[in-house]
C-alpha cells in the first residue's frame, strides 16, 4: 500500500540503433540489486511490445531519502556511466499519484 512518503515513478528509455540488446542487459543488471535495497518497494523492467528498443522501469521507494541512495549506489551509477551509449535520447522519469479507490 502506497503512503504520502512513497515515490513511484516511469522510468522511460530507448536504445540507440543497434544497442537494444546492451541496453536490456544493462537494466537486467539493476534490477536484483535495486530491489534488495532496504528502501525499494517495486522494481519492475517492461519492453514495450510494439517498440522493443523501449523500455520502462516502474519503481516504487519509501521516500526521497531511498532513491536518492539508490540513485548514489555502485549498481546505478555503473547504468549511468553507460547511458550516453545505449540512449537514444534522455532517461525521462515521470513521477506517479495513485489514485485512491
Amino acid at each position: 500500500m502506497a503512503t504520502a512518503e512513497t515515490l513511484t515513478i516511469i522510468a522511460m528509455l530507448k536504445a540507440k540503433a543497434g544497442q537494444q540488446d546492451n541496453l536490456k542487459a544493462a537494466l537486467k543488471a539493476l534490477v536484483a540489486p535495486s530491489r534488495l535495497e532496504p528502501g525499494c518497494l517495486d522494481y519492475t523492467l517492461f519492453q514495450l511490445q510494439q517498440e522493443p528498443d523501449t523500455f520502462y522501469v516502474r519503481e516504487s521507494w519509501r521516500g526521497q531519502q531511498a532513491l536518492d541512495l539508490h540513485n548514489s549506489l555502485p549498481h546505478f551509477q555503473a547504468f549511468v556511466k553507460q547511458m550516453d551509449a545505449l540512449l537514444a535520447e534522455p532517461l525521462k522519469l515521470v513521477p506517479l499519484d495513485e489514485v485512491a479507490v
